[in-house]
């Protein structure tokens, strides 16, 4: 074990992939959350806007207690246009499984990192070179061969947006200096963009039931988890080596669909995720 998590330490890039397939592990389990909010009286923005509260609230005692130095606030405008991203990406992953099975709807999402190569290369000046666009490719023609274009919803491009926020985010992740505290990103991306996210939440609010706050704190509590696995295994290695690695929950939102809502995929869903498995090990062969 000690031979293992040395090794790990060492490499980077492998560590950073690593953590990117946990991370959408648990994010499938927050987009079931968020398939079942869907079935209730709460609009996008009034779970936007609740889940940032109540984020923002949760984190707000260990932010105070940091040093000065390592607060965020000199980076607040990085903050604020991720804290904004967020904010379209989540409204638009609410409106997205409503009208889509989980497996339609994440393989949209995972349009993400074939968005993350060019932003990369426009934002953070990095060196994209033409094998992982080849293999990035590969991955997406995977999330085709799911998604079955042939059958495509309108809410398909309500996915596609958050596809590009997630994307975005994620670069825009490399733009923060070294040594930041990755509780003051958490704290700052969300407690920015409260306002807005109220302001369009109050025109349609609806009472919000037991159950419903319930949902919203175990999609909150997913949440934090998985923007903190993302802040840190973009800050190890470059977005072009290791963003295939989140089309790992493709896989796991599948099986989810099909154990908890009776959402049985037919055949092109498992060659479309053999093909993205394919995609996920080239890409780790880069250097």
């Amino acid at each position: 074990m000690q031979r293992i998590m040395g090794r790990l330490a060492a490499d980077r890039q492998m560590l950073a992939i690593l953590l990117l397939v946990l991370g959408n592990l648990m994010i499938s389990f927050g987009d079931v959350l968020v398939k079942l909010l869907g079935q209730t009286e709460a609009t996008p923005y009034q779970y936007v806007a609740l889940r940032f509260l109540m984020t923002s609230a949760l984190l707000l005692p260990f932010w105070w207690r940091l040093p000065r130095e390592k607060k965020g606030w000199g980076q607040w405008k990085i903050h604020l246009l991720r804290g904004h991203l967020l904010l379209m990406g989540s409204a638009c992953v609410f409106i997205s499984l409503i009208y889509l099975p989980l497996a339609t709807a994440n393989a949209v999402f995972y349009a993400s990192p074939l968005m993350t190569l060019p932003l990369a290369a426009l934002l953070s000046k990095e060196q994209v070179r033409l094998p992982a666009y080849v293999i990035s490719l590969l991955g997406f023609g995977g999330i085709l061969i799911v998604l079955n274009p042939a059958e495509w919803h309108w809410a398909g491009w309500v996915a596609l947006l958050t596809a590009f926020s997630m994307a975005a985010s994620n670069v825009l992740v490399r733009r923060l200096p070294q040594g930041r505290s990755v509780l003051a990103t958490l704290f700052l991306t969300q407690a920015l963009a409260i306002p807005v996210s109220f302001a369009l939440a109050l025109p349609g609010w609806q009472p919000v039931a037991g159950e419903v706050w319930l949902l919203l704190i175990g999609a909150s509590l997913i949440g934090i988890i998985y923007q903190g696995i993302c802040i840190l295994a973009y800050a190890m290695a470059d977005a072009s080596k290791i963003a295939a690695s989140e089309y790992s929950g493709l896989i796991f939102v599948t099986l989810m669909g099909m154990v908890l809502f009776a959402e049985f995929p037919a055949l092109n869903v498992y060659l479309g995720a053999a093909v993205v498995i394919i995609a996920i090990g080239l890409q780790r062969r880069l250097r």
